[in-house]
């Protein structure tokens, strides 16, 4: 199976690092992993749906 936008653990750290300077630490991730599943679960539908508009549409 292909994956089309993975999001590492890596990839989260590596952007705390850049908006506040540091790493999270193990509490802090855990609360951050929620806030990226909740986000992207809430507009995966809509990215989908648009998605395959926009494919069937332009071809």
């Amino acid at each position: 199976m292909e994956v089309i936008y993975p999001i590492t653990i890596m990839d989260l750290q590596n952007d705390a690092i850049k908006r506040i300077g540091r790493e999270l630490n193990d509490d802090e991730l855990h609360t951050a992993k929620k806030c990226v599943e909740w986000g992207l679960s809430s507009i995966i539908d809509i990215t989908l749906k648009s998605a395959i508009e926009e494919a069937v549409d332009k071809n």
